[in-house]
Formats: C-alpha cells, sequence, structure tokens
C-alpha cells in the first residue's frame, strides 16, 4: 500500500494553465501549457500525463492546492471542481491560493522592494494586489488587498520603488514612469501552480475541500435566469 507523499498544485485562471508534483521542497514534475479547446477537456489529460512521467499515482497525492482567482470565470470554476472532486475522493486536504500572492511570491525578498502583481481585468481596468517581503524569516504581509482599478490609480497607489509582475498591459505601460518605479517581471510564461503548494503549506491553508470557492472581485458576466 502506498503512502501519500507529494503536494499537488492547479493553476488554472488563465488560458496559460499549470500543474506541479511536490515531495517536500523539491518539484518532481512540472507542467505548464496553453490550453487550445477547454480547460475541462484538457486538465484531467493534462494532469493523468504530469503523474505517469512522474512514475505516482493519484494514491500518493498527499494534499492539493488550488488556484482560487482572480481570472477567467470558466477556467478558475474547472479547475476547483477538479481539484475539489481529487481532494473528497482521496479524502485528503485542499487549499485556495490567491493568483496575485501567487505572481508575487517568487519575487518577494527578505529587503527588497515591494511587489506588484497586476492581472488584465478588460478595457482600462486592472485586478491588483502589493505584498510586502517578510522580516527576520517572517511571511511577507499584504500591503494592498486584490482589488480592481483604472491603472493610473494603480500607479497613484503603488509605492515606489517596486517590483511589478503579471499581466503588464498596454494601458498600466502609458501611465508608468518604468525608470522610476523598479524591475517589471511578465509573470505570465512563469508556472504558477508550484508557488501555489508553497504559499498553501507557509500560510496553513490546507483544509476542507468543501470551504474551498473562487475569488470573484466583481460579479461575473453570465446573465441570470429569467423570471417566470
Amino acid at each position: 500500500m502506498v503512502s501519500p507523499r507529494y503536494d499537488l498544485g492547479i493553476d488554472t485562471a488563465a488560458a496559460d494553465a499549470s500543474l506541479a508534483l511536490l515531495d517536500g521542497d523539491r518539484v518532481v514534475a512540472e507542467h505548464a501549457w496553453h490550453v487550445e479547446t477547454t480547460m475541462s477537456l484538457e486538465l484531467l489529460e493534462a494532469l493523468d500525463g504530469l503523474l505517469a512521467r512522474a512514475g505516482v499515482t493519484r494514491q500518493e497525492i498527499a494534499r492539493i492546492a488550488v488556484c482560487a482567482g482572480p481570472g477567467q470565470y470558466g477556467g478558475l470554476r474547472t479547475g476547483i471542481a477538479t481539484a475539489q472532486g481529487l481532494a473528497v475522493g482521496l479524502g485528503i486536504p485542499l487549499a485556495a491560493v490567491g493568483r496575485l500572492e501567487a505572481d508575487a511570491w517568487p519575487h518577494l525578498v527578505e529587503g527588497g522592494p515591494v511587489v506588484i502583481a497586476i492581472h488584465d481585468a478588460g478595457p482600462e481596468a486592472l485586478a491588483w494586489a502589493g505584498y510586502t517581503p517578510g522580516v527576520a524569516g517572517g511571511l511577507p504581509s499584504v500591503y494592498a488587498e486584490p482589488h480592481i482599478a483604472r491603472p493610473a490609480d494603480v500607479v497613484r497607489d503603488a509605492p515606489q520603488p517596486a517590483i511589478w509582475v503579471g499581466e503588464l498591459t498596454e494601458a498600466l505601460h502609458e501611465v508608468r514612469d518604468i525608470a522610476s518605479r523598479g524591475g517589471d517581471t511578465d509573470a505570465r510564461a512563469e508556472a504558477r501552480a508550484a508557488h501555489l503548494v508553497r504559499i498553501a503549506r507557509a500560510r496553513g491553508l490546507f483544509g476542507d475541500p468543501g470551504a474551498v470557492d473562487a475569488v470573484y472581485l466583481r460579479p461575473p458576466s453570465i446573465t441570470p435566469p429569467k423570471q417566470r
């Protein structure tokens, strides 16, 4: 009988999705891909392929961390539902981790500047949050909670200097003096899945799969049913 030992990260917040399997601090297997059809069609196939390459069975998964958003509605719902189904079926804990913190996490260096994480939320709208590196080995703290704002307002409210990561849109660049505001890192090509696991561990987020839900900074654009 196998003993669960691996932590699985699932990120489906955008069309650039990722999976990661960790054994302690070591990334055993990782897969990032661009969804060409639908997340529901590609996610389980990608997960089975990841486990096969690592030589790991589902029964060896001990915990799961899933991206809770903000992001694309359909992709988020698919990732969370899949993670919940796996967690319930395997009898293991599940953690929900925010996308913006996952983008900021690898750039948070003790003694370094605040990290501003950006998600493109549509025409002239950005979802953003700010994170301050921890001190003396402590965890990072929240400088600005995730919320929606115009690019000009993000630039106004962000500190100087700062590291900017994520989906750095043209509209954002148009209102920013990049030279005076610190470095830029486009995190879209970087897999988030492993960082989801690391954050869930550090913050002790693993728990009841039924308590996990998506983070929406504004209501989903779905037409409510007509009253009869």
